[in-house]
């Protein structure tokens, strides 16, 4: 939608560059610049509210460290050069190793590229490089809870409802998720349902501002929020309250496990007191549409899946699966978290959610890109399998809107994996942790220069729009996929004359997958969002996901008993990561925000810290198996004492600590959280390098 006011000025409606609940913005533009955006009170989702992240997202446009030139690699230095002799570069160092290693070569995307950007990485990964690694930063994200509802129901769509309906709710059990930090316009829906008398718990080691609001809290021991499903589900069965969705494998498994779980066990492994766990138990039995949602405090885990699938079974089996106002949905995180595991880049996956694996989805789109089924490649390796492989196995990775170096487990590891590349290639837009190691960056396009579709929590389509043209040479991501496809000699499926051409193709290649897109278009967006799949373009979208039937081969769910690991001994630190409100991701852009102000610490309990002698603002080491790292600490008594607390946006902290190697067997989650920890005083650890610089960054 845009709206010529001057010859000088206009209007442009586009979307946010940040988290999942994807508010709508109208940019006002006055001599090529956004001077200010504003919130649009027809938001569907957000109805004109907005978090100050969103407020601030304009300030990163010009800053100061934009990318706008190819920067080179010569004589250890990051050089300016023209596109002539950066692509010449990727010519002469990619040609050889696709000639005869492509899966030399690897491809990391990211949940906060639009969908046609997620289609063209895919397509140029399998078509281009016919390389099988490549995977993506949404791997660390929603993955777990992803795999949980694929193996459950078929289907992966991580609200399969419409926001609104959390107003309807009469009890709300947000497991992980601090939604007043991560996904701040969400709260007017847990405002709603507690004007109408519902009842709101936040299940986290910390009672965040979430559990303020909540009014609710539970605070088990990191990593046991799966023990408490099944403890929930036990007292279901023990009250008569089974009374399954729908007919499903499994369920008779499920069940006689649950015998094992009674309160007493479950209050003990999760460190709670049984009387909450039995109140908390009651107030679902009685509820009439207890709506389950989890965050990635449940789900970033060894054992993420798992406990996804044991909240999802309890939703299952008392009969609140797909029921609106009630059952279970994930609260995707990044921007495009949703529709960027839809449309390819994943390891295993086809445009449209298709498999990878499948015979008959391979040559759809074997066909549809008018090449051979040979040809394609077998799913590679995983997203952190595929960090891990860097150095050795993998010989050049190309990064496109992703900063590993921050956001990936083992980040020590992870760095020296990068730097022993032959070739790095990172397409960015601000010069990341990540792209500061290429060999070579290319300045890529942001929020408001290009165009496309993103897919907010809820699967609501939206339309982005170009607002402003990306500065210097500075170029739009899809433009530079295809140079780069170019480049090394295999434009087929590469030359669209315009963007639109892009995006048609993508819709296209949707049909008939289980994220259908193919009943869109711009001009249908520009009418009215969507929630997918829409399958034709006079056809209605999907509000509800989940009724039964599911697109499983005999229409049937299968329900998994979950599987959990020893809790850990008493007194036990474990570390916990997470966000904070004023910071996203690995920081590349909210670190640099002078309106975004956070701090860096280690949050520890007033105990904790008594029996280390520490005080406000003293700084600790920690020390991990994976890593060491030092940081000032925080004292506050809403954590658990047995819990430390990090914040993953800041390089050389959170991430230096956590396990790049043990993997959830399901989504290949690494376990981000529930890391054993020792704290020591900065003073005192022998032989390790205490870089204070790292606690002020």
């Amino acid at each position: 939608m845009t709206a010529p006011t001057t010859t000088d000025a206009r209007i442009v409606r586009t979307t946010c560059p940040y988290c999942a609940v994807q508010c709508t913005f109208d940019l006002h533009i006055e001599r090529g610049l956004p001077v200010r955006a504003a919130p649009t009170k027809d938001c569907p989702v957000a109805h004109g509210t907005v978090c100050k992240k969103g407020l601030a997202a304009l300030n990163d446009l010009r800053h100061p460290e934009r990318l706008t030139t190819p920067l080179l690699r010569k004589n250890g230095e990051l050089v300016p050069v023209d596109w002539a002799e950066a692509l010449a570069y990727v010519r002469d160092a990619l040609t050889p190793l696709l000639a005869t290693r492509p899966d030399a070569v690897g491809v990391f995307g990211s949940g906060s590229l639009t969908n046609e950007k997620t289609y063209l990485l895919g397509k140029f990964a399998r078509v281009a490089l016919k390389t099988a690694n490549i995977d993506y930063n949404g791997r660390y994200c929603m993955s777990s809870a992803s795999a949980a509802l694929n193996r459950t129901v078929g289907y992966d769509r991580g609200l399969g409802f419409p926001l609104a309906d959390m107003g309807e709710s009469d009890l709300i059990l947000l497991v992980g998720a601090n939604i007043a930090e991560t996904l701040p316009p969400i709260m007017q829906y847990l405002k709603a349902a507690k004007d109408r008398g519902g009842i709101i718990y936040a299940i986290d080691p910390r009672a965040t501002t979430t559990a303020k609001v909540a009014g609710q809290h539970l605070a088990p021991r990191v990593g046991t929020d799966g023990v408490l499903a099944l403890g929930v589900l036990h007292l279901m069965k023990l009250w008569g309250k089974i009374r399954p969705t729908a007919p499903a494998h499994g369920m008779p498994a499920v069940l006689a496990q649950a015998d094992d779980y009674p309160p007493a066990r479950v209050a003990h492994e999760c460190g709670l007191p049984e009387a909450d766990v039995l109140t908390l138990a009651r107030r679902y039995a009685d509820a009439a549409k207890p709506l389950i949602l989890t965050g990635r405090g449940a789900e970033q885990h060894a054992h993420g899946t798992d406990t996804v699938q044991a909240w999802l079974n309890l939703a299952y089996l008392t009969g609140h699966f797909g029921k609106p106002g009630g059952g279970y949905g994930t609260l995707t995180g990044q921007g495009n978290g949703q529709g960027g595991r839809e449309h390819g880049q994943k390891n295993d996956q086809l445009p449209g959610a298709r498999s990878l694996k499948d015979p008959r989805h391979r040559a759809e789109m074997a066909a549809f890109w008018d090449v051979p089924e040979a040809d394609l490649p077998r799913p590679g390796h995983s997203a952190q399998n595929l960090l891990n492989a860097c150095g050795r196995e993998i010989e050049a990775l190309i990064v496109l809107g992703s900063n590993p170096v921050v956001s990936a487990a083992g980040a020590g590891q992870v760095t020296e994996n990068l730097r022993a590349l032959k070739h790095l290639i990172v397409i960015d837009f601000l010069p990341s942790e990540t792209a500061q190691l290429a060999t070579l960056v290319l300045p890529g396009s942001m929020w408001c220069e290009e165009e496309g579709t993103t897919t907010n929590l809820e699967g609501r389509v939206q339309r982005r729009r170009r607002a402003i043209t990306a500065p210097g040479a500075a170029r739009e991501d899809w433009r530079i996929l295809c140079d780069l496809a170019h480049a090394v000699g295999r434009p087929h499926g590469f030359t669209y004359a315009t963007f639109r051409d892009l995006q048609d193709e993508f819709f296209r290649a949707t049909r008939g997958g289980k994220a259908d897109y193919s009943g869109l278009s711009a001009e249908r967006l520009d009418r009215a969002t969507a929630q997918w799949p829409v399958r034709s373009a006079d056809g209605p979208d999907t509000p509800y996901a989940y009724a039964p039937t599911y697109p499983t081969g005999d229409g049937l769910a299968t329900l998994h008993a979950p599987t959990f690991p020893l809790p850990t001994p008493p007194r036990q630190l474990t570390l916990t990561t997470g966000r904070l409100g004023n910071q996203y991701q690995s920081g590349t852009q909210t670190r640099r925000n002078a309106a975004l102000k956070a701090e860096n610490t280690a949050q520890i309990h007033p105990d904790t810290a008594r029996d280390h002698g520490l005080r406000p603002g003293d700084h600790v080491t920690l020390r991990t198996v994976h890593g060491v790292t030092t940081l000032p600490v925080s004292i506050s008594p809403a954590i658990r004492p047995d819990t430390v607390f990090l914040p993953f946006h800041w390089p050389d902290t959170a991430n230096l600590l956590t396990d790049p190697y043990t993997l959830d067997p399901h989504s290949n989650m690494p376990a981000f959280k529930g890391t054993p920890v020792t704290l020591l005083p900065a003073h005192s650890v022998a032989g390790t390098p205490i870089r204070p610089e790292v606690a002020l960054a």
